[in-house]
C-alpha cells in the first residue's frame, strides 16, 4: 500500500515538473542522474518528454563579501552560474540550487534575494541565457559542491 502511494505521488510530482519545463526523470530513464561534473562544466537538465533542455554551468564557489540586503545567519557564500535555454523556452527554478558540504549538509539558494547580480528566475527564450550569482547562507561546514535538486532528487552536481 505504501509503495503504491509513493509511486503515485512520484508520478504526480514528475508530471508537475514536466509541465513546468524542468527535469524529473522517471526511475527507468537512462539519463543517469545525478550528473556529476567539475565546476565550470555545462550540464543539461532535460524535461521528462525530452523536448525542453536547459543547460546550467556553475563555477567558482567561494565565500562572499557582497552586501545582499538579506539577513544571513552564518557566512554568505556565492557561486557564479549561467542557465541557457538550449531547446525550448525555460523558466529556471533557481531555488532548486543548493551548496553542499562534504558531510552532506545542504544550503538552499537564497532565491528571494532581489539583486541585479543574481541568476533570474524569469522565463528564457530558446537560445538565450541568464547569468549571475547564486547565494547561500552557510551555517555549518563549508560547502565544496553545488547541487541541482528537484523533488528531493539530486539531478546535477558540480564539485571541485
Amino acid at each position: 500500500m505504501k509503495i503504491a502511494i509513493k509511486t503515485a505521488t512520484a508520478a504526480v510530482a514528475a508530471a508537475g515538473f514536466a509541465a513546468l519545463g524542468i527535469a524529473c526523470p522517471t526511475a527507468s530513464a537512462s539519463g543517469g542522474y545525478p550528473h556529476i561534473q567539475k565546476f565550470g562544466t555545462p550540464e543539461d537538465l532535460v524535461d521528462g518528454a525530452g523536448s525542453i533542455v536547459q543547460t546550467w554551468t556553475v563555477r567558482d564557489l567561494r565565500p562572499s563579501t557582497d552586501a545582499i540586503g538579506w539577513p544571513v545567519h552564518g557566512q554568505l557564500w556565492q557561486a557564479d552560474a549561467t542557465v541557457k535555454a538550449t531547446r525550448g523556452t525555460v523558466t529556471p527554478i533557481v531555488s532548486d540550487m543548493n551548496a553542499r558540504a562534504a558531510n552532506g549538509q545542504t544550503y538552499q539558494d537564497l532565491a528571494l534575494v532581489a539583486s541585479p547580480r543574481t541568476v533570474r528566475a524569469a522565463t528564457i527564450a530558446q537560445g538565450n541565457q541568464s547569468a549571475g550569482k547564486l547565494y547561500f547562507d552557510v551555517v555549518g561546514p563549508p560547502p565544496d559542491g553545488v547541487v541541482y535538486n528537484a523533488g528531493g532528487r539530486d539531478l546535477l552536481m558540480w564539485v571541485r
